[in-house]
């Protein structure tokens, strides 16, 4: 979610094997969906294990999303120091280090290892997105966006590998896999060297008052909001559905597996026919629309009662949120231009937190209230609240071919 990071002290450089790299960098965000995900399907489990309150339970979204926040914001000076290829291997390997110990001892301790991996998120994400843009490719936008995509399929699956593992090998058979995945994929990323030449000029400072004038005369503060809100919406939901699922009589491990499925699964879909739906439509039509469906969406699943209405609901959330941010992604490089490279910093941040706040509220209001039921308020009167601010936030003449379609 976090493409601003230090562009432009970064130069293209020869690719002796690209196609190595290219499926080194899909496999990477296979597993990383899986891993960025897993969280939903696998809290039933937690608080069974542990009987920790929703409140608790909240807490680990919180670690894992400030956490690559903080991460995020350490690649801007990172990457021109290091590369790629080691930013890249180091997040990884922050991976296979949470990964490893998690499930082990008290509940803190995974959180503890939650916000590890959470770190590698943030060193990884922004990075891999980037190294996309410079290896060779005959449309880069088009290689980008198909790179994130491989993110949305780990993220699909995750609810079926978990419950795979924890119906048939076990939570610590799932999380020592995916450490192994990681620390392979580390290692190839180290053994590659240092794949980026640094740039001889300084990276200019910008002084509060230079941000100041230049975001000045934009939205700039409804795209904040707009980033803040979606990505608290997106975390939430996915992360939440499974909990609730499980408190619903009769349901079976799959059964609550199906919910994240469903919101994941058409989160992908919607991402790739959105494209095609803007051939018709404005993206303001777009973004109404979707913030709508998924204001529909979380308010079925908050009154569900059975796995038909939740599924549903599961479903039209998933595809309202699909086309949010990439738009929101376009609208930012519109407005700015080329100094989104070091603004796209207030934005992506906005989104690292509303990931990490808002997914931890809907719990402390469910552990309050006695009621997940209501802890979903918060990501529907979200989505109702953006309402405003897209038809505030739209630049002139935008386009959505650059975007890349992963939160």
């Amino acid at each position: 979610m976090a493409d601003h990071a230090a562009t432009s002290t970064l130069q293209p450089t020869t690719i002796p094997d690209a196609r190595v790299e290219w499926a080194s960098l899909h496999a990477g965000f296979v597993l990383i969906g899986v891993a960025m995900t897993m969280l939903g399907p696998v809290l039933p489990y937690f608080t069974q294990r542990w009987s920790l309150t929703t409140s608790q339970a909240g807490i680990f979204f919180s670690a894992l999303y400030f956490a690559s926040f903080l991460g995020t914001l350490m690649t801007s000076s990172l990457l021109p120091r290091f590369g790629f290829s080691r930013v890249i291997g180091a997040g990884h390997f922050c991976y296979a280090l949470g990964l490893a110990f998690l499930g082990l001892g008290p509940w803190y301790f995974s959180v503890a290892c939650v916000a590890v991996y959470g770190l590698g998120y943030g060193f990884a994400n922004p990075s891999v997105n980037l190294r996309a843009t410079q290896l060779p490719s005959k449309n880069v936008a088009a290689a980008v966006s198909l790179l994130n995509f491989s993110w949305g399929i780990g993220a699909m699956l995750s609810p079926v590998v978990v419950t795979f593992f924890l119906g048939h090998l076990g939570f610590r058979a799932l999380a020592l896999s995916l450490s192994i995945g990681f620390l392979g994929l580390s290692l190839l990323h180290f053994s590659r060297g240092n794949d980026a030449s640094l740039s001889a000029a300084v990276r200019p400072k910008h002084s509060l008052a230079v941000w100041r004038a230049r975001l000045q005369s934009t939205p700039w503060l409804s795209l904040v909001q707009l980033f803040f809100f979606y990505v608290g919406i997106e975390v939430s939901v996915g992360g939440w559905v499974a909990l609730h699922a499980k408190g619903m009589p009769a349901m079976t491990r799959v059964k609550i597996a199906a919910a994240p499925t469903f919101f994941y699964g058409f989160l992908l879909l919607g991402r790739f026919l959105a494209p095609f739906v803007m051939k018709r439509f404005s993206q303001r039509q777009i973004c109404l629309g979707g913030l709508a469906l998924a204001a529909l969406g979380v308010l079925l699943v908050l009154v569900a009662n059975s796995p038909i209405l939740l599924y549903a609901g599961a479903l039209m959330a998933g595809l309202g949120c699909a086309p949010q941010y990439p738009i929101y992604v376009t609208w930012v490089a519109a407005a700015f231009k080329n100094d989104s490279t070091w603004l796209g910093a207030l934005f992506f941040g906005a989104a690292g937190l509303g990931s990490s706040i808002i997914p931890w509220l809907v719990g402390v209001v469910a552990s309050h209230s006695h009621s997940l039921r209501l802890g979903f308020l918060l990501p529907l009167a979200s989505a109702l609240w953006m309402i405003p601010f897209v038809l505030r936030a739209r630049p002139k003449q935008v386009t959505l071919r650059d975007a890349s379609f992963q939160n």
